[in-house]
């Protein structure tokens, strides 16, 4: 009985540094786990861009093979639609040759997508199969820049 008497037990000043540790810890962990799970985020989207784009690629080589428009999926729009999502995102369209044909930009959404190979994805796009290019319209990076991408051969 007489040891219980003499045990100190835990300072409130031990306590206090207890806390504090574990807080800093906790703040540490939460940002990392932030940043993990932005940068993962930014990745599916950079990937599901690129899959689109192989995607829409594949269906274009179709068309010059077959010279059928139905490989060219989704909703032809018109060129200042276009052009005003490029100016709000704040990105350079390709500047196609007259020697193309079929040179419009086409809106996927999901259904479009499916038909082209893509699933589960909530985002839609804007392509054009001659350049390869593809905007998403739907999401942005964590650093807020579009989503942009075009075929190396019209860099």
């Amino acid at each position: 009985m007489n040891k219980l008497k003499n045990s100190k037990g835990i300072t409130l000043s031990g306590l206090a540094i207890t806390i504090i540790v574990l807080t800093i810890l906790a703040t540490v962990g939460t940002t990392v786990g932030i940043t993990n799970i932005r940068e993962a985020k930014d990745a599916k989207l950079d990937t599901e861009l690129e899959m689109v784009q192989h995607a829409i690629l594949e269906q274009y080589v179709k068309f010059e093979t077959t010279k059928d428009v139905v490989y060219l999926v989704g909703n032809k729009l018109e060129k200042s639609e276009v052009d005003q999502i490029a100016q709000e995102l704040d990105i350079t369209l390709v500047e196609i040759p007259d020697t193309y044909e079929n040179k419009d930009y086409y809106k996927l959404d999901k259904a479009s997508l499916k038909e082209i190979g893509i699933q589960n994805t909530d985002d839609e796009y804007i392509v054009n199969y001659i350049s390869g290019e593809v905007i998403n319209i739907t999401s942005k990076k964590n650093d807020n820049k579009p989503l942009y991408t075009k075929a190396d051969n019209f860099k």
